[in-house]
């Protein structure tokens, strides 16, 4: 298995620590559990990485057993003749999505945000929920946000997002002088969250408030996402521009929220059925 590492590290996105253990996990599970040889053209056969991850990964969160299985699929584009590869594997289920945080919950962070132990932390825990309850960004477009992407003009403040799902995000009314605050005390090249970071890295969000004491309910980016996009959904923000503020291409995707939408009553919903 680690000549397979070796050979494949080059030739994918992943470093050789990752995938070693997506090798030795699925090399395992292949020798003691399937009872199949230990050869490259068996263990990273397609069917054979898709039946692990379906039966040898049940402990794994869905994410995690999605990442392992990109790892495992990659390497065998790289080692695996491609007339020895069947076709395309059928996607993985989607994972549940972060529930929403309450109004309780939202003040409890908000207690948090002010009550950290230096100015520079107090500034960067409210930047961390203006961007993601307030704008629905992910962790790492949060940790690559700049100063110079939050633009603020007379109709509130929106966020320029770069990277793989470019767009401009309104920011809610309520979070908007967190931000407009931040473009008077930084420069427009310095990072908008972190400002001294010196580059975006997965950690980053996690770092910071594992750094800090967190009494009650404890922030995390996927719940303050979820928090915007469900904000919407209660609102009747239209579909269509609120899939293009949160960057996500697929109607699917955007329903996994509807179990958090707040329930309307009968008279309501005939209401707006009949006047829409």
């Amino acid at each position: 298995m680690l000549e397979a590492v070796a050979d494949s590290t080059a030739s994918t996105p992943y470093t050789a620590a990752e995938l070693k253990v997506a090798a030795s996990r699925i090399a395992s599970w292949t020798w003691q559990t399937a009872g199949l040889p230990l050869e490259r053209g068996v263990v990273f056969r397609r069917d054979v990485v898709a039946r692990f991850i379906a039966v040898g990964c049940l402990t794994l969160k869905p994410a995690s057993r999605g990442n392992l299985r990109s790892q495992l699929l990659r390497m065998s584009e790289v080692l695996l003749d491609p007339r020895d590869v069947p076709r395309r594997l059928a996607p993985l289920e989607p994972s549940e999505p972060a529930a929403p945080y309450s109004r309780a919950e939202l003040a409890s962070l908000r207690s948090w945000a002010s009550t950290q132990s230096t100015p520079a932390r107090r500034a960067n825990a409210w930047v961390l929920l203006a961007t993601g309850a307030g704008a629905g960004l992910a962790a790492s477009e949060i940790g690559e946000l700049r100063v110079g992407d939050i633009r603020v003009d007379g109709n509130g403040v929106l966020l320029v997002v770069t990277g793989e799902r470019p767009r401009v995000v309104p920011v809610l009314r309520e979070w908007e002088q967190v931000l407009a605050d931040r473009t008077r005390t930084l420069g427009p090249d310095r990072f908008a969250f972190r400002e001294n970071h010196a580059a975006n890295y997965p950690n980053l969000i996690a770092n910071f408030i594992d750094r800090s004491q967190v009494v009650g309910v404890k922030p995390k980016s996927q719940r303050l996402r979820a928090t915007w996009i469900v904000r919407h959904l209660d609102a009747a923000t239209p579909v269509v521009p609120l899939m293009q503020a949160a960057g996500i291409e697929s109607l699917e995707a955007m329903t996994r929220y509807v179990r958090f939408v707040r329930e309307v009553d009968d008279g309501e919903v005939r209401a707006r059925l009949r006047e829409a």
